[in-house]
């Protein structure tokens, strides 16, 4: 037995040496110096009965020793950073320009003009009669007078001519072809139009 037991002892203190060794190593720490021991060894007898000693126990043990070291040491893993997401939602509905208001163009709104009288033009070879009711200087009071006539419905006209070197407007109604109705148109002219003398002359 007490043999059995140094041989044990031996086998221990070289496994500790080894681990003394290589633990550092493994932990990536400068290596551990090591100090020689003395250790008074006896002679190994000629008979010895060897015992194989379990080698996993003790490289389990050292590995874990190793992992409790490691787990001291705090690791900083860095994590990618997030990159900023593209806006997901996109505006449905895109701003539309204003609508542009449609012009109001201004309607022109067309007065129905008052048909004039065509002016009687004389018809050659023939002899006409009109009744002259007045005679202006000023050509604005000769068509003021004419209009008013044409509105009652009658054939009114301005016949410009001149009498000793100056322009005068006389105003006239017809032509009538005979020299009846003339007359009679005179006699209308004087009674509902108020002329003061109207006179039937030859026209042209």
């Amino acid at each position: 037995m007490e043999q059995a037991l140094k041989q044990r002892l031996i086998g221990a203190t070289i496994l500790i040496s080894l681990v003394v060794i290589f633990v550092p190593m493994l932990i990536g720490k400068s290596p551990v110096e090591t100090a020689s021991l003395p250790l008074d060894i006896p002679a190994a007898p000629d008979d010895l009965d060897s015992d194989v000693l379990p080698l996993l126990d003790i490289e389990t043990e050292v590995l874990a020793e190793v992992k409790i070291e490691n787990r001291g040491k705090s690791v900083v893993v860095e994590q990618p950073s997030k990159e900023e997401p593209d806006s997901v939602e996109k505006k449905l509905v895109e701003e539309k320009p204003a609508d542009k208001r449609s012009k109001i163009e201004p309607v022109v709104v067309k007065t129905a003009s008052i048909p004039k009288p065509p002016k009687a033009k004389p018809v050659v070879g023939l002899k006409a009669w009109v009744i002259q009711v007045g005679s202006f200087s000023d050509y604005k009071n000769a068509t003021k007078l004419a209009d008013s006539l044409k509105v009652a419905g009658m054939t009114a006209f301005v016949d410009p001519s001149e009498s000793k070197g100056k322009k005068i407007f006389r105003v006239r109604v017809g032509p009538e072809i005979s020299r009846t109705k003339a007359d009679a148109l005179k006699d209308k002219l004087k009674a509902e139009h108020k002329i003061a003398s109207p006179i039937v002359v030859q026209y042209p």
